[in-house]
């Protein structure tokens, strides 16, 4: 993604910052210079994963367009075998007390590859059930091994580009294939993150590689709208 394109989508997220979206003004002579800025957080892994990391809930989204109602809970997770930062993903459908729709691990590189782009692994796990529930999900987060975790297929990595108070994933297109289980066809799957110290967002969608026609797709066409609930605790969660 072009550092235009990053600039405009900071500025469309960041109501309070309009003027940080306009051209500087001079500086009259003679003035006391405006407070120096601090640097945005720099493209890297445990970036990102500090600002995945907590609650998010679509609930207005859903309210006023009539969508699914989702819940996303990230933690931090930790690992000896694995490298980067790791993010424990769940996902509710109906709210906090929903049913659990869908569970990751995210792993993210340290730093970007040679494209500027910062690779992130998507893992599943072995035994799901075994993770569902947060007291009982504790102690093996922090010592997760590969035993815990099989690998989605890398066609489905996600890369990452951005700074600061927005970061953007996204599946190189066309790489990620995947069979449908309900029609054993094969799906091209494309999907997209954007996280941001106010929100979390997601769309995914699916089509049949054969004919092009869409098994599944963002309602109403829009993204995912996380409102962030909570801010992490010293553990992440």
């Amino acid at each position: 993604m072009s550092t235009g394109i990053i600039r405009t989508l900071v500025c469309a997220a960041a109501v309070l910052a309009l003027s940080a979206c306009s051209e500087a003004d001079p500086v009259t002579p003679g003035a006391e210079p405006e407070a120096e800025l601090s640097e945005p957080a720099a493209l890297s892994g445990a970036a990102i994963a500090a600002l995945m990391a907590g609650r998010f809930d679509n609930a207005a989204q859903s309210e006023a367009d009539g969508r699914t109602r989702l819940h996303v809970i990230h933690e931090a997770a930790g690992s000896e075998t694995l490298g980067g930062a790791l993010i424990y993903a769940q996902l509710h459908t109906g709210g906090p007390d929903g049913p659990v729709y869908r569970q990751r691990v995210y792993q993210f590189a340290d730093a970007p590859g040679a494209d500027g782009r910062l690779p992130m692994a998507v893992w599943t796990l072995r035994d799901p059930a075994g993770f569902v529930d947060a007291a009982a999900r504790a102690d093996r987060l922090t010592a997760l091994t590969q035993d815990d975790l099989e690998r989605f297929d890398p066609g489905c990595d996600f890369y990452w580009t951005g700074e600061g108070a927005l970061f953007l994933g996204e599946i190189t297109k066309g790489d990620c294939l995947i069979q449908s289980r309900r029609t054993g066809r094969e799906l091209v799957v494309t999907a997209e993150f954007t996280i941001s110290p106010e929100r979390f967002t997601h769309g995914e969608a699916g089509r049949y590689q054969d004919d092009g026609e869409y098994a599944f797709a963002p309602e109403g066409g829009m993204p995912n709208l996380y409102d962030r609930l909570t801010d992490p605790d010293a553990n992440g969660r």
